[in-house]
């Protein structure tokens, strides 16, 4: 074993600035799978917690008319599977140019956005609002809110008095997309756009998770003019955006990764043909044709471990310095890209393959050639 080790040394010393370059084209390949990697994962971790803080109940009944009666929620109170139901209003209006999303919610459930208050306090009586940063208004300004609601559609200006600005949902980083919410008591928001007792969103938790699909069901078939969904429902649809986002992320990531595996084969073919005369007089001397593809598949090895060593930690440092760049240019794409232990598994095995792959083709003619072809070959 220590002649083969000292084979593929010498050959690697001899050959070095090739074998750099070599690396160098797989590391770049490992890098941006890597990255891409890692920015989907962070993307979608917060895009899930973020869900979750949004739409916290277990399933949710919507109609696009607030027609929901307020009685409705008191009998899904009163259901034995059910342990909290609450209705409010979701609808959407004009403020400064920009479209906001209203909330509607009972003066009991504000403490909801407590959490995320950056200034202020939250609404306490008929008027009072909360804002998202992103409309960039402050506590005691007055936001005028065109809304198209009401029994008549016809359109309704609401004032409201700004007591608190919380910080935004998703900080805007998916494109142009924000909430902009504007949160109001659910009351107050009733009779100023004329809908009487009535919401048009039932946000419901059960108490045996177990129980969520029955409901779940049960509700789609009592309320076919509404639409009902759970949670896992809005998790399914994130996981298939980022599904087709890895998709295309990989056929980036693999075009790379195909110009390494093919820089690979062609350093490596011209490496045997150059060595041809050595591997004869090696067989000539008594090394075996497996000793000698053992050697090349250490230098191979040992390309692929330092290009996968340096690809994953330039992939991971690259994702954030990305991340930073575009929070300088104004990109609000302020998302924790944290490492974990699969990226560099991935990395590894990507960059061990790559190398692999680019250099099976060599080593088979190395194993198969005999020490009188190779001498006639050199002529």
């Amino acid at each position: 074993m220590e002649h083969v080790l000292l084979i593929a040394v010498g050959d690697f010393k001899a050959r070095v600035a090739r074998y750099i370059l070599t690396a160098l084209a797989i590391g770049v390949g490992v890098a941006l799978l890597v990255a891409l990697v890692a920015v989907t994962d962070a993307t979608r971790d917060y895009v899930e917690h973020t869900l979750y803080k949004i739409y916290p109940a277990d399933i949710m009944l919507y109609s696009d008319s607030i027609n929901i009666p307020t009685y409705l929620v008191e009998e899904l109170r009163s259901n034995a599977a059910v342990e909290a139901a609450e209705g409010i209003i979701l609808t959407s209006g004009v403020a400064e140019g920009r479209v906001v999303s209203i909330v509607g919610i009972p003066l009991s459930e504000a403490d909801y956005f407590a959490v995320d208050l950056e200034e202020g306090r939250l609404p306490a009586s008929g008027g009072e609002a909360v804002v998202e940063e992103s409309l960039g208004v402050k506590p005691g300004d007055t936001l005028v809110v065109r809304v198209y609601s009401g029994v008549s559609g016809a359109e309704r200006t609401l004032k409201v008095k700004v007591v608190g600005v919380m910080r935004s949902f998703l900080k805007g980083f998916v494109g142009a997309f924000r909430l902009n919410l504007v949160v109001v008591p659910l009351d107050w928001l009733q009779e100023n756009i004329d809908v009487g007792p009535f919401v048009n969103t039932v946000l419901i938790t059960v108490k045996d998770k177990a129980q969520v699909q029955p409901l779940y069901l049960a509700l789609k078939e009592t309320y076919r003019d509404a639409q009902v969904y759970t949670q896992q429902n809005l998790l399914d649809t994130v996981t298939k955006v980022f599904t087709a986002l890895n998709a295309v992320f990989s056929v980036i990531s693999g075009a790379a990764l195909t110009a390494a595996a093919i820089t690979t084969f062609a350093v490596m073919s011209i490496t045997v043909r150059e060595r041809l005369r050595e591997f004869g007089l090696l067989k000539a001397i008594g090394i075996s044709s497996r000793e000698i593809l053992l050697s090349v598949v250490i230098e191979v090895a040992f390309i692929a471990a330092v290009a996968g060593v340096a690809g994953v930690a330039t992939g991971f440092l690259g994702a954030n310095v990305v991340k930073d760049l575009l929070l300088k240019m104004g990109i609000n794409f302020d998302v924790p890209i944290a490492f974990r232990p699969h990226y560099a598994a991935l990395g590894m095995a990507t960059s061990l393959a790559v190398a692999l792959i680019g250099a099976v083709s060599p080593m088979y003619k190395v194993a198969r050639l005999r020490p009188l072809e190779i001498m006639q070959l050199w002529r």
